[in-house]
């Protein structure tokens, strides 16, 4: 199902700009539900402030299954991350697809939804300072077989959505960085998430996907992988 490139280098995930706080060991936390179809795996815990977690099995986890009320600590401080995001200043305005871009470190911002079609470069300069941050207004969708492409040094720990209502990403895609998004996430058909996907007051759906928890990424050291084109 997935192409191993290699390992993920961060040089420490302490050092990462936006700290999650307890919702750090999620690979996937919900407000509402979270529903998996296929073998999705999950490398981290597994959560939601509701009481609906179903498709595990087939999917599996490597970390805790954390349902209703102990989940709440976790997904408040997911928001609280999400609201450092939402008022970074000096943003970049974009406009258009990010499919075709090549961006260095910054804030970037969209006013409405956000779409990447293709490949999105994020082009690191070697200063242990780099990060990327984008703040989307609403939507964004990742397409079929789209991706995030890290070079120059850039890290999967220092990518970070902050996305205002609900993020796609299409089948065979990949989105490096964690995605907090103020409503619902999906992932379609062997998309891969390498940082988490956070849905704040809506349900997490999967489908035969693989997401990667940065802190494991780095501390035992798991491949970062990449779909089939």
């Amino acid at each position: 199902m997935f192409l191993i490139l290699g390992l993920l280098s961060c040089s420490s995930f302490a050092s990462a700009k936006i700290n999650l706080g307890s919702a750090a060991t999620f690979g996937v936390l919900s407000s509402a539900s979270v529903t998996n179809t296929g073998a999705t795996v999950i490398n981290g815990d597994l959560g939601t402030v509701g009481t609906s977690i179903t498709g595990f099995p087939p999917g599996v986890f490597t970390g805790t299954e954390i349902t209703g009320t102990p989940a709440t600590k976790p997904l408040n401080d997911a928001q609280t991350a999400y609201n450092v995001l939402t008022g970074l200043g000096g943003a970049t305005p974009l406009i258009g697809d990010l499919g075709g871009m090549t961006l260095a470190p910054g804030t970037y911002s969209y006013s409405s939804s956000a779409a990447v079609t293709g490949t999105l470069t994020l082009a690191g300069t070697g200063s242990s300072s780099d990060a990327w941050y984008f703040q989307i207004g609403s939507s964004l969708v990742m397409a079929t077989g789209s991706s995030v492409v890290l070079t120059e040094g850039a890290q999967a720990c220092d990518v970070f959505w902050q996305v205002g209502t609900s993020a796609t990403l299409g089948t065979g895609s990949l989105c490096h960085g964690p995605i907090l998004a103020g409503a619902s996430v999906t992932l379609n058909t062997d998309a891969v998430s390498n940082g988490g996907v956070f849905g704040l007051t809506g349900s997490v759906t999967l489908d035969a996907n693989t997401v990667n928890l940065i802190e494991i990424l780095f501390q035992h050291q798991y491949h970062v992988t990449e779909p089939h084109n």
